[in-house]
């Protein structure tokens, strides 16, 4: 039979909750690595801000964030908040359109957009307000004051990644975007797997059914290198260029696939990335 692909979102109910652990757990024994409790390879992707490779909740369990996007019109950005405001592009699969996602237990926005045929969409991130300041100004006495609002966005343009030679994982910037090398590897940054650096491009065995339109393949030396809940996370080039979007996987399988960092912003194309602080 044709292979089926395999969406990774982490579910929240308890008994998927369950085996989730013990799947995390019988990675740790196998790798030696730690295994948190809540599915973080690292705690700090629950962390405000938010970047690739960042935790988010979704409606029927929980996904990685795959880059964080702004606005590339002017007009778009000509106020205080305008400017602080952010997008998450995500995996189509991980919610339905107007769903609210959450982070850090917190409501932070909503999938406004979805793509007809890609595994891609995009939500919504009001920034944060800070407290106000008085802006004072004038040479007489009293000085003239006006209360001035500003804010801080919830997202920024960086990923979860290493440095090498430096082997720990840790917020770094974007590079910009990319195509993964025909003879090197490149790299996934899920929110449960952690950084793996070992997919080679590929093409998918033929007869995989796609679910969506417009992915690319990898292959790693692991099967099943991927799990529930890496969804939408970002496929990334070792020096942190971006190359794509998580998909899924072909279950028993050494393949993934992803949706391209150049198609996601040819259907986004309002969109650019968003700076790195």
């Amino acid at each position: 039979m044709p292979a089926r692909l395999h969406a990774i979102r982490r579910k929240r109910s308890i008994g998927a909750a369950l085996l989730a652990l013990l799947g995390a757990l019988a990675l740790a024994c196998t790798v030696g690595t730690p295994a948190y409790a809540n599915g973080l390879s690292n705690p700090d992707r629950g962390n405000f801000p938010i970047i690739a490779g960042s935790e988010v909740g979704v409606p029927n369990g929980y996904c990685s964030v795959g880059a964080v996007l702004v606005p590339s019109s002017i007009f778009q950005r000509l106020t205080p908040y305008q400017r602080a405001v952010r997008y998450l592009v995500l995996a189509k699969h991980c919610a339905p359109l107007n769903s609210p996602i959450y982070f850090a237990q917190q409501d932070i926005g909503d999938v406004v957009w979805q793509s007809a045929a890609s595994d891609i969409e995009l939500v919504r991130v009001s920034p944060s307000r800070d407290n106000m300041a008085l802006h004072c100004a004038g040479l007489s006495t009293p000085a003239t004051c006006s209360p001035i609002q500003t804010f801080t966005p919830r997202a920024n343009g960086q990923v979860f990644m290493t440095a090498p030679p430096s082997p720990i994982v840790g917020r770094r910037a974007i590079a910009g975007t990319g195509i993964p090398s025909a003879t090197g590897t490149f790299c996934t940054s899920g929110h449960v797997t952690g950084v793996i650096c070992d997919f080679q491009p590929t093409s998918l065995p033929v007869g995989t059914r796609r679910a969506y339109e417009h992915l690319a393949a990898g292959q790693s030396a692991v099967v099943g290198a991927l799990r529930p809940g890496d969804s939408g996370g970002p496929v990334v080039s070792k020096d942190r260029r971006l190359l794509g979007i998580i998909s899924g996987d072909v279950p028993n399988t050494h393949f993934i696939v992803y949706t391209p960092m150049a198609q996601v912003l040819h259907e986004l194309s309002r969109y650019t990335l968003a700076p790195a602080n």
